[in-house]
């Protein structure tokens, strides 16, 4: 077999099981079998398969992202999947019509692609609700029913993604951010390439599209998970530059032992990343992470003696030092925000919030009013 035949085998007959998500399947198949199920006992089987089929066409842009870019998602799909329905048997009497719209259609969807896949796919399923309910022409107010239907179940879905929303308002993004702290633990544990893409780029990314939600959380926890998506870009710099001055130390042999030095504090320092990223995934914090930190902050201590007899390796000595101790202030920050970021953590510190004076609280509203008080504020301008 020819190499280029290898390579699409390997592509078709690849399994990526991290891409099942039973869960998610479960609840959409509830979504679409429940008013079947309905329809079925009460006889209402045609009226039932409508609903259904809203069900099913918004599960598709249905997934694990945070709730509310999830909702506006969803909501768009009812939207769109709603008036496709009522638009299909609308202009189905007349075939030109019904290819005009089509197509129209069908260019609007693949222009989605430039928006991005989410709302690629919303289209695609929109486009193919609107070809096949084309073939079975019928009156506007008929179709304004199925439409309001299609509608229907489409909100049902929707309330089913969203059903636990309350109770686990943040836990998407901490999902996020606890897979980029554990990539940048990785990067810590290994040498990155100088010549190689920085590492973690894309888990950013992500974090910066699951966080943009937030935007306009001005919550205590909202600010937290903001700030920890702003410790974990400053720590993976800060990784990366301990790096670059390890390689440099081992290339020199004056600075052999301050370049073993580097990599056991790179070593310790992915620990602690790794017990962030645990916290943030699991909702609990190791026993040993103080006493971990503790030992990070330590190991810097032997760097605070330059060498004054060789002023290359003073200098990156001195920059090691200057860049292990913003790590470890990082590593600090990290921490305490993962673990009040959990629901335990969260209550906990509202509970010490709560025995603060109401003036010295994060969240004390006369406190911000107060604060307002002043021709500087947008709000008392």
């Amino acid at each position: 077999m020819s190499p280029s035949w290898a390579a699409l085998w390997r592509t078709v007959t690849r399994f990526e099981a991290d891409k099942l998500t039973p869960f998610l399947a479960l609840r959409n198949s509830v979504g679409v079998v429940l008013p079947l199920v309905a329809g079925a006992l009460s006889g209402n089987v045609l009226t039932s398969v409508v609903v259904a089929t809203g069900a099913l066409n918004v599960a598709f842009s249905d997934g694990h992202g945070p709730y509310s870019q999830r909702a506006r998602r969803m909501l768009t799909a009812c939207g769109l999947v709603a008036f496709a329905v009522f638009l299909g048997p609308t202009i189905g009497h007349s075939g030109l019509a019904a290819v005009l719209v089509s197509a129209l259609w069908a260019f609007a969807a693949g222009m989605l692609v430039a928006v991005g896949t989410a709302a690629a796919d919303v289209g695609t399923i929109s486009t193919v609700t609107l070809v096949v309910f084309a073939t079975r022409p019928t009156t506007p107010g008929r179709a304004a029913l199925a439409g309001l239907l299609a509608l229907c179940g489409g909100l049902f879905q929707t309330g089913l993604s969203l059903a636990m929303w309350r109770l686990r308002r943040y836990q998407p993004e901490r999902r996020v951010l606890g897979a980029l702290f554990a990539e940048i633990a990785q990067t810590a544990a290994s040498s990155a390439e100088a010549t190689a893409a920085p590492p973690a780029s894309s888990h950013i990314v992500q974090a910066h599209e699951a966080l943009a939600g937030l935007s306009r959380d001005y919550s205590v926890e909202g600010e937290r998970h903001r700030a920890l998506l702003n410790q974990a870009e400053r720590l993976r710099l800060s990784v990366l530059a301990i790096d670059r001055l390890r390689q440099r130390m081992q290339r020199y042999p004056a600075a052999e032992g301050d370049a073993a030095l580097l990599t056991q504090y790179l070593q310790t320092t992915s620990t602690v990343l790794q017990a962030i990223s645990g916290t943030l995934l699991s909702g609990k914090m190791p026993r040993d992470t103080g006493a971990t930190l503790e030992g990070v902050r330590r190991m810097a201590e032997p760097l605070r003696t330059v060498d004054a007899h060789d002023a290359r390796r003073g200098a990156m000595q001195a920059d090691a030092l200057v860049q292990m101790d913003a790590l470890s202030g990082q590593l600090r920050a990290a921490t305490d925000l993962a673990e009040h970021a959990t629901p335990h953590g969260s209550d906990e510190f509202a509970r010490r919030e709560a025995q603060q004076p109401a003036m010295l609280r994060l969240s004390g509203h006369l406190a911000t009013l107060r604060a307002n008080l002043t021709l500087s504020s947008t709000a008392f301008r």
